[in-house]
């Protein structure tokens, strides 16, 4: 039997788990904290094989608890509800420790579902929210063309000609050394293994002008 221990200061959600649990043969409720404080000093004491944890906390958030709570409970699984979830949020919870994100709107079943999926080591998130999540992640992603400075597009520019670095510190009147650390930001910002894998990079992503 899986063992849950609820954080949630929502009475009315809170009470709807806890007798949700109850009511099914191989999970139960083990205890229930409403706060940050509360739960860092009661989780300690009891026997917990999965922790349900609200978003928003009167006394911090879920994500802060978690992060606190990861490192001293390897064992413990850990899945997040929010009556606000969004990518950001989700990005928040699994980077913290949690292995389940679930909306409050989903339902009572969906949170057991994702109970028993995290209590099996399983990644408990919708497909549809990983989906969101890799949209949101990429976005967040500086373009290639951004993150590269004036001088390092033009060192770029001088590597698609095949100048090696003393050519390129002739023609950019800058120190060989200067080069080599332009060089090297290159290829670092682009992923890149070699000064060819940088030129054809940045030609697929339209950062050389090539007319």
């Amino acid at each position: 039997m899986t063992s849950v221990f609820v954080v949630d200061d929502h009475e009315m959600v809170a009470e709807s788990l806890l007798m949700a649990l109850d009511s099914v043969p191989d999970l139960c409720a083990v205890g229930r904290a409403k706060t940050v404080a509360e739960a860092r000093r009661v989780l300690p004491l009891v026997q917990a094989d999965v922790v349900v944890v609200d978003y928003r906390l009167p006394d911090g958030t879920g994500v802060e608890l978690v992060g606190q709570l990861r490192g001293e409970m390897p064992c413990v699984g850990f899945v997040m509800v929010t009556a606000f979830a969004d990518p950001g949020a989700l990005s928040a919870a699994l980077e913290s420790g949690c292995r389940g994100f679930v909306s409050k709107t989903s339902g009572v079943s969906a949170l057991l579902g994702a109970i028993r999926r995290v209590a099996e080591g399983e990644l408990a998130v919708s497909a549809q929210w990983l989906d969101e999540l890799a949209t949101y992640l990429s976005a967040r992603q500086p373009h290639a063309s951004e993150a590269l400075s004036k001088r390092e597009r033009e060192v770029l520019t001088e590597l698609e000609t095949g100048a090696s670095t003393e050519q390129i510190a002739a023609c950019l009147f800058l120190s060989v050394h200067t080069v080599r650390n332009h060089v090297h930001s290159v290829l670092k910002k682009l992923d890149a293994h070699s000064r060819l894998d940088a030129v054809h990079r940045a030609r697929r992503q339209g950062l050389l002008d090539r007319s």
